[in-house]
């Protein structure tokens, strides 16, 4: 194939529509970016080597992702399907949740959110001290049925193939509880703050947050730098942050001017 342009030293418009593109969208494959400019693959990955070169985005296998305030962010703009975010960094999820279980005291009563990181928290908490939760999470409410914790499912709307409970009424009944503790999951995490897939679920996060004590999000190193539909909340909003990585200077610099304080799995 031909490309319509010449060669890659030479600078054009091309690379602006690029750059364009990635700062709408936030990540982009090589496929897409050969459609959009009208080149061949092998063109448009010369161009991203050159544009990385410049430090104008920051290449990912199999793509590219725009850099805002030379930070790598990626827009995820749709939600994978349970299974496969469960697959994705798994033993980061059991080592976050295994450190995130100690935290919990007998007597505690605690928010457990929805998402893959509260199911492994679930899975570690089955032979805690007894404790009171709370969750909108079917598939944890179910792995707890048998513990020796008192489990509380509130009433509500099921949220198909993730089977989280939302809605007014689930709304209305978390609002009559305190908590000790909140377990938050995300999507992801920025400087703005948190991020999540859903404006269902996240109504009752931001409720779980509201009414606990103490708000710690379980959060792996793959979500650092991710934001997606619907910012949960700030990052004043949390105390503490599980992970298993450090996260980037910038985030890092903006979880410490937030507060938030970090717990390495």
């Amino acid at each position: 194939m031909i490309d319509p342009v010449g060669p890659i030293h030479q600078p054009g418009p091309r690379q602006a529509r690029i750059l364009e593109l990635l700062a709408s969208r936030g990540f982009l494959t090589v496929r897409e970016i050969a459609a959009a400019t009208g080149v061949s693959e092998i063109t448009a990955r010369r161009d991203l080597v050159e544009l990385e070169e410049r430090k104008a985005l920051k290449r990912t296998h199999g793509g590219a992702m725009s850099l805002r305030n030379g930070q790598a962010e990626i827009f995820d703009a749709y939600e994978p399907t349970f299974d496969a975010r469960r697959r994705r960094n798994s033993r980061a999820k059991v080592a976050i949740a295994r450190a995130a279980a100690k935290l919990v005291r007998s007597g505690a009563t605690i928010a457990l959110d929805v998402g893959t990181s509260a199911l492994e928290l679930a899975r570690c908490l089955i032979d805690a001290g007894e404790i009171k939760i709370v969750t909108n999470n079917l598939r944890a409410a179910g792995l707890l049925a048998d513990s020796p914790h008192s489990v509380y499912l509130p009433g509500g709307r099921v949220r198909g193939k993730e089977l989280s409970l939302y809605g007014s009424a689930t709304a209305n009944q978390i609002r009559s509880y305190w908590f000790d503790l909140a377990f938050i999951g995300v999507s992801g995490i920025t400087e703005s703050g948190l991020f999540d897939y859903s404006p269902e679920d996240t109504e009752i996060k931001r409720i779980y947050m509201e009414r606990a004590k103490r708000v710690v999000v379980l959060c792996d190193a793959q979500k650092f730098g991710h934001h997606s539909m619907v910012q949960v909340a700030p990052l004043t909003a949390v105390h503490l942050l599980v992970i298993d990585q450090a996260p980037p200077p910038a985030l890092a610099a903006a979880l410490a001017s937030a507060g938030v304080q970090l717990l390495y799995a």
